[in-house]
Order: C-alpha cells, then sequence, then structure tokens
C-alpha cells in the first residue's frame, strides 16, 4: 500500500512543468465545438497530440491554414506536402476547420522537413524546414510578431475564395 502511494506520489510529481502550463493557457473547448477534427484551429496541436500529451491520436505534424494572411477563415480542401531530409514524402488534405493532421504511425518523418502547401494549380512552400516541432503554430501564431511569422495562410488579402463553411 505504501508503495503505490509513493508511485502515485512520484507520477504526479514527474509532469512537465513547462508542458502543464501550455496545456492551462489553451483554455477551454470554443463554445459549440466538440472535441475532434474541426477543433482548436490555430492552436499548437502538439501539446495534445504530442508523444506526452493527454490525447489519445498521436501527430508527428499538425496545423491549420487559413485563406489568407489577415482573416479568420479557414482554407479546406488544400494539399499538404511533406518531405524528409531522406526525400520520404506524406500528404494530408485540410479540413473544413483549415485543420492538417499527421498521425504519427503513418509518417515517421528524419528531420529536417520540408513543407508545401497546395490549392487548385497554386502552391506554396515553407522557405525554411522544421527541425522537430510538428506544431505549425509553434512558428505560426497569430498575429504576427518578432516570435512569430504569424498564422499560416495561403494568398494574400485581395484574393477571393469561395468556400462554405462546416459549422
Amino acid at each position: 500500500m505504501r508503495a503505490c502511494g509513493l508511485l502515485l506520489l512520484l507520477a504526479v510529481a514527474c509532469k512537465d512543468p513547462m508542458r502543464q502550463r501550455s496545456l492551462a493557457e489553451l483554455g477551454g473547448e470554443a463554445a459549440g465545438v466538440p472535441a475532434g477534427p474541426l477543433h482548436r484551429p490555430g492552436q499548437p496541436c502538439l501539446i495534445c497530440h504530442g508523444e506526452d500529451g493527454p490525447a489519445n491520436a498521436r501527430f508527428v505534424l499538425a496545423g491549420t491554414v487559413y485563406q489568407h494572411r489577415t482573416g479568420p477563415a479557414p482554407l479546406h480542401d488544400a494539399r499538404i506536402r511533406f518531405i524528409d531530409s531522406t526525400g520520404v514524402q506524406y500528404a494530408v488534405s485540410s479540413n473544413c476547420a483549415g485543420n492538417f493532421w499527421v498521425s504519427a504511425p503513418n509518417y515517421r518523418p528524419a528531420w529536417p522537413v520540408w513543407m508545401k502547401v497546395e490549392y487548385g494549380a497554386s502552391f506554396i512552400e515553407m522557405q525554411s524546414p522544421t527541425f522537430r516541432e510538428g506544431s505549425c503554430a509553434a512558428c505560426h501564431e497569430s498575429p504576427a510578431s518578432p516570435s512569430s511569422a504569424g498564422q499560416l495562410y495561403f494568398a494574400d488579402d485581395s484574393t477571393p475564395f469561395t468556400q462554405a463553411s462546416c459549422r
């Protein structure tokens, strides 16, 4: 009995305080949006879906792509392509919330990884690779600032898109 109590105390004491703070900073779910593929657009997905996160689904790369640099409209049906340092490629599509993810069992990249977003006949390639951070929002947090490139977007604000909302 005493050993079980000690093990429980050790398990609680070993939690990463930085991860716990990051989880707390996410806040609660948005009203009317249940946990699942449409939730938390624009947030760093791997805080919960990474190796040590509380979510059941494990992702190696995940993020949200928006239509424009300064707007909240998601870009759905975009194709996000990844290529790792050994040339292994993988691709996923964004859903109607703009969210995309790569499940950990499906792709185990050799870092660094380069990324490209395609929509229709157009594409945008990221200018630099990512070296182990699989949450796009870790670098692409909105708004843009000295510590963030701003949200991941596809076109300038004058480009029209006609996409229906999924909500």
